[in-house]
């Protein structure tokens, strides 16, 4: 008997669904800059008071004072801080085994960083970060400033580092299938987590976003309009 249908359904259809339709474009987009209207109400039930320390070793300083500035510093990043952010942040720490500084599903590391450096000597570049050699690969061009168009706020345009955060849904797919999506996001978390803090640590303002333009991204990396 010839089978004419298969009752193997693509595990990835769930997450090509939602990330498809929860793309900004210029055109078309439900994000809005604005004030939040009131604060989250919170029904308190009752539980166990826990008791509320204050910050004393370096790490728990750090975590106390993490926040999300959305101004530029006035310290100026040198090219060397750029270099301890990504080792510590994004890179391998455990070189026999091939372990990066955050967690991964299945070790598989699909995320790739992408940066816009408007610094001495790095203007006119687009690089990609290669964990496994630790260096700034040239990718293109972008003497015009192209990439800064995928940013939807004004302000953080105006960032002199800008890291993009860009992945492969099918290097985890044949393993997670639908959970991908989700375990993308958490990877994602982790590494712009890093960032944050290790940036606190040198005194530097960040801030995550998810507040750009996709295809505007898309056309620089990808050549095409």
């Amino acid at each position: 008997i010839e089978q004419i249908w298969t009752t193997d359904v693509d595990r990835s259809i769930l997450r090509q669904l939602f990330h498809n339709n929860s793309i900004s474009k210029r055109d078309l987009t439900s994000v809005q800059i604005k004030k939040v209207l009131k604060n989250k109400q919170w029904e308190s039930k009752q539980g166990i008071n826990l008791k509320i320390y204050e910050p004393k070793t370096s790490l728990e300083k750090i975590l106390y004072s993490r926040r999300s500035r959305r101004k530029i510093s006035e310290k100026k990043i040198t090219f060397n801080e750029v270099s301890k952010l990504l080792q510590f942040s994004a890179g391998i720490t455990d070189k026999e085994n091939g372990y990066f500084s955050y967690p991964s599903p299945g070790a598989l590391y699909p995320c790739t960083l992408f940066l816009s450096l408007e610094l001495p000597d790095f203007k006119n570049v687009l690089y990609r970060y290669n964990p496994y050699q630790h260096k700034l690969e040239e990718y293109c061009y972008d003497s015009e400033r192209v990439i800064d168009n995928a940013i939807i706020d004004d302000e953080l345009r105006k960032f002199p580092i800008k890291i993009f955060f860009t992945s492969d849904f099918q290097l985890l797919e044949d393993k997670y299938g639908e959970l991908s999506y989700r375990l993308l996001n958490q990877e994602i978390g982790h590494i712009a987590q890093n960032l944050s803090l290790y940036a606190e640590e040198l005194g530097i303002n960040t801030t995550c976003i998810g507040g750009f333009y996709e295809c505007e991204f898309k056309k620089k990396i990808h050549g095409y309009d």
